[in-house]
Order: structure tokens, then C-alpha cells, then sequence
């Protein structure tokens, strides 16, 4: 859904009035990763810059194994993308499996070495930020949004954004049936399809679009993609970085 002017300007207030965001109604059945892969193709990302590329350690050689490790998804994919991550064991082991230009690094922090590593292998080309599921596990997650815009959000870069929906039927049907919730408890943060742009407005980044992906069956079948759960948002940016 695109994320037009009247939505947009409803989001970027904050007087605390109650507001109502509308979503659309059209489904799909890809799951978080094809369907990540599905709109990087239609925001046309020629360069990619993935954050947290390498996953959960534990995860890394089953997905290799079954050729559903995301970064390997991407790089099989697209022809230029980087990756980064902050856990170096992380990233020693996924090169082991012959995966190049990934890098231990954090990105918000060590910048100067990141814009480097990008330079060289982008040169002035724009390219899209790629975040998926990894703002629920930052702690501020608005600091961190805001030293992406401060450091990246210079020319024609994009950024796209992927959560856990607090509305996904699983953890709706858990809440109404069981009273529990299931969560990895490396989670700080549960977005909804407005939080998560407001979140995004508030560190400077305007939304463009929202989509929400991991339908359940009944949920694509009575068009509720609300309950998706994943959301995927992608965004430009509000000012030119440094």
C-alpha cells in the first residue's frame, strides 16, 4: 500500500489526538523473505546494503544447508549487496560457507569504516538499506533510525524496514485463546503497522510504502492482511545526511 499524502501528513502528527489509518485489503501468500525479495525488485535496488545479515548463529548452517539463509537468498538474487553485523563469530562462520563482502561491523557506530567499505564497492551510486527484523531487537530503536538518516540518508538511498506484526494472527489467536505470548527474548519492541511508521517519521524517514507478509491461510482468505505477520515498510529520506 502506497502511503499517500493525507496518510502521510496524519502520521507526521503529534498532537495526540486519536487517529485512524485504513489499510488496503490486498494479499499475498510470499513469505518475509520472497516477499522482501519481491519489493526490492520493484524499488528497482541495484545496490544493497544488509543490516544483520548473517541471523541468529544458531540458525546459519541449517539455512545454508536448505538454501533459505536470507543474505545467500539476496546475493543469488541482486548483484551488488554488502552485509553487515555486529556479532564477528557471526560473520567468520557465514564466510566459511564462501559468502563475500560481509563485514563485522556496527553500523551506526563505526561509520566512518562502513561509508569506506561502501564507497568502494558502490562508488556514488544510491542504494537501499535493508533492515529486516532487526529494529525490534535495538533498544532506541528511533536513535538508531536517526543515526542511519545522519550517516546514510544522503542522495537517492532508500531504506526498507521489516518487523514482527503485533497484529499477526499467531500472536492474536495466542493472546484471545491462551492468554500468552510467544516472543525471542532478545526482542525490546512489538510494532503495529502505525507504529512502526511513526517510528520511521519521528528518526526522519518518510514512509512510501507498507505491506504486510507471513499470511496465514484464513487471513489471505477473508482478506485480512493485517494480521500478517510481518510488516514491511520502505522509506526515503527526509534530509540529506552527512
Amino acid at each position: 500500500m502506497v502511503i499517500d499524502g493525507n496518510i502521510l501528513k496524519e502520521l507526521q502528527t503529534g498532537d495526540g489526538h486519536m487517529g485512524e489509518i485504513s489499510f488496503s485489503r490486498d494479499v499475498t501468500a510470499l513469505g518475509r523473505r520472497e516477499g522482501t525479495i519481491e519489493i526490492l525488485k520493484a524499488m528497482k535496488a541495484v545496490n544493497i546494503v544488509h543490516i544483520g545479515c548473517c541471523g541468529h548463529f544458531h540458525n546459519i548452517k541449517k539455512q545454508m544447508e536448505n538454501h533459505s539463509h536470507f543474505h545467500a537468498m539476496l546475493i543469488q538474487t541482486f548483484k551488488n549487496v554488502i552485509g553487515f553485523d555486529i556479532e564477528e563469530k557471526s560473520v567468520e562462520y557465514l564466510s566459511s560457507f564462501g559468502i563475500a563482502d560481509i563485514y563485522a561491523k556496527d553500523f551506526v557506530e563505526d561509520t566512518e569504516e562502513v561509508k569506506d567499505i561502501i564507497s568502494k564497492k558502490f562508488g556514488d551510486e544510491p542504494y537501499v538499506i535493508l533492515l529486516p527484523e532487526v529494529l525490534e531487537h535495538i533498544p532506541n530503536p528511533v536513535y538508531f533510525l536517526e543515526k542511519i538518516a545522519e550517516n546514510y540518508g544522503s542522495g537517492q538511498n532508500k531504506i526498507l524496514i521489516s518487523v514482527p506484526n503485533a497484529y499477526g494472527f499467531g500472536r492474536v489467536r495466542d493472546a484471545l485463546l491462551h492468554n500468552r505470548e510467544v516472543i525471542n527474548m532478545d526482542h525490546k519492541y512489538m510494532f503495529t503497522p502505525t507504529t512502526i511508521l511513526k517510528v520511521m517519521c519521528t528518526a526522519g524517514i518518510i514512509p512510501e510504502e507498507i505491506v504486510f507478509l507471513d499470511l496465514y491461510k484464513y487471513s489471505r482468505i477473508f482478506k485480512k492482511p493485517m494480521l500478517g505477520n510481518t510488516i514491511v515498510a520502505a522509506g526515503r529520506f527526509e534530509r540529506e545526511g552527512k
